[in-house]
């Protein structure tokens, strides 16, 4: 949900940026409908700003939270109080929503190679 002032982080592993970029793409209708990405399927997500979201695959999966978040914004301040939540594991798709507190039960996805995993929410100052 909007929530001002928070950051919510997912990380995950893609086949490649094609399916990445699929699995996260807002299609619309030839009405102007919007049709929810599977991303906000598969996490039960209603809405969040897409002018407040960051998302990027790299081609090189990294277990370093700090080469993974590098360059997105506030990575200074977010970089170490997501480090508390982090688990290490090797990921090459990040997902970041600003302004924005995660709060289903839905925590993973996985779909044979690709998979998506809610990392956790922090505070970030504006």
């Amino acid at each position: 949900m909007q929530k001002e002032g928070k950051v919510s982080l997912w990380l995950g592993n893609f086949i490649d940026e094609k399916t990445f970029r699929e699995f996260m793409e807002i299609k619309y209708t030839d009405d102007g409908d919007s049709v929810p990405s599977e991303f906000k399927k598969q996490f039960q997500i209603g809405y969040y700003d897409m002018d407040f979201s960051e998302i990027d695959y790299i081609d090189k999966r990294s277990n370093d939270l700090q080469v993974l978040l590098e360059g997105f914004s506030n990575d200074y301040e977010i970089i170490p109080k997501l480090n508390e939540k982090y688990n290490g594991d090797m990921y090459n798709s990040i997902v970041l929503l600003y302004d924005f507190q995660y709060d289903s039960k839905e925590e993973n996805y996985k779909d044979g190679h690709n998979e998506l995993n809610y990392i956790g929410c922090v505070e970030y100052s504006k």
